[in-house]
């Protein structure tokens, strides 16, 4: 049990890690291709998609496994639903098809990786708060 535990908190703190630079890359393209986010736009991001995930590991290192995965899932399920909307659903500046320019292959690239890793960290957060304890 202890294994699988740990093999659970190690493997949400390297989703964690790797969103973290995904985002980074994601918004360092959003710079570069002068494509802007509302205040609400960012408050969500620093927030929902930035801050939770980073305090449900701690819940998950420090506290119990089950409830920060669960925290985590949420918050990747929100991050998920935000950018896929914004970066290929919604007709705005933050559509994937109307970022033009050098960045335009980073900006997709880094928005299908953070959908990608949100949905994974869904996934595996959703599957550890769901399991039944033992």
């Amino acid at each position: 049990m202890a294994t699988l535990a740990r093999f659970e908190r190690v493997t949400l703190l390297v989703l964690a890690l790797v969103h973290i630079v995904v985002q980074l890359t994601h918004g360092y393209s959003h710079i570069e291709a002068d494509v802007s986010l509302s205040a609400m736009q960012q408050v969500f991001i620093y927030v929902v998609a930035t801050f939770m995930p980073l305090a449900a590991v701690y819940v998950a290192l420090r506290k119990d496994v089950r409830l920060g995965a669960g925290l985590f899932a949420v918050s990747m399920a929100a991050a998920f639903l935000f950018g896929y909307l914004a970066h290929f659903v919604i007709d705005s500046p933050d559509l994937h098809s109307n970022v033009v320019g050098d960045y335009a292959d980073v900006f997709f690239h880094s928005a299908l990786s953070l959908a990608i890793i949100e949905f994974a960290g869904f996934a595996f957060g959703f599957t550890i708060a769901t399991r039944k304890p033992r």
